[in-house]
């Protein structure tokens, strides 16, 4: 994600009332990702607030590693600095917030997230009558390698009761992206029977996501195959079973 990125985040998280409205912060960040390496040990986001009242933040960094379905996984750290801790901004005001690296930086990238909180404004007699979201900014912040290498295998594709289980292993030293995983189920010919959207997400540096989909029933008869694909920013990888009685207990 190269560039000046922006992103409009309305995150309904906290019900602070009961009332007939909601209202959220709404704001825009901008990068919505940061990439710190040696050479550039620090960097500013760009937090607007377009909506019509003052919002305030709480601003954390948590270490960011996943489970092997995706959740993430946060810790305390000490390896990032952000400032300001508090962040106060008015309608239509743009303030500043400075990401910094206080830690070295290593031979596998380091992974970690800002997590911005929106802080409950001050009860009014206005507010009564109104439900208060409140919005959680989370933003991936990245230690970068002094060489990167991404390499993402797919991996341990089997069938067992109509069920389909795979891996996709990050065997690189960067986090992966993967813009979609997808299996497909092929006939005799090759012709495709069946497609299933896999969630696409990061996968982090020594790190795994696990998949398991099931067959479609009506495929069955005629399922001779299946091949799962996922599409990195520079390749598309894929694995594939072919077998007859896929779909056998």
């Amino acid at each position: 994600m190269a560039g000046r990125l922006a992103a409009r985040v309305l995150a309904c998280l906290v019900l602070l009332a009961s009332a007939v409205a909601a209202r959220a912060a709404e704001v825009q960040v901008s990068p919505v990702v940061v990439t710190l390496s040696p050479a550039t040990r620090s960097a500013i986001i760009v937090v607007r607030n377009q909506g019509q009242a003052t919002t305030r933040f709480e601003l954390h960094v948590r270490s960011w590693e996943q489970g092997p379905t995706g959740e993430m996984v946060l810790s305390a750290t000490d390896g990032i600095a952000v400032y300001p801790p508090v962040l106060t901004v008015a309608p239509g005001e743009e303030r500043n917030v400075r990401v910094g690296a206080t830690s070295e930086f290593g031979p596998v990238e380091r992974t970690f997230r800002l997590l911005m909180d929106e802080m409950p404004p001050p009860e009014t007699p206005e507010s009564g009558s109104q439900v208060r979201v409140v919005t959680r900014l989370s933003l991936p912040v990245f230690l970068a390698p002094a060489k990167g290498a991404e390499k993402a295998v797919l991996a341990d594709l089997a069938v067992r009761g109509g069920k389909v289980s795979v891996r996709l292993l990050n065997e690189g030293t960067i986090h992966v992206l993967p813009t979609s995983v997808k299996l497909s189920g092929l006939d005799g010919g090759g012709k495709s029977l069946f497609e299933i959207d896999l969630p696409a997400w990061y996968v982090l540096a020594g790190g795994r996501r696990d998949y398991e989909a099931t067959i479609p029933r009506d495929s069955c008869g005629s399922l001779q195959a299946l091949e799962v694909s996922a599409t990195l920013p520079r390749e598309v990888i894929r694995t594939k079973l072919a077998r007859p009685g896929l779909c056998a207990p």
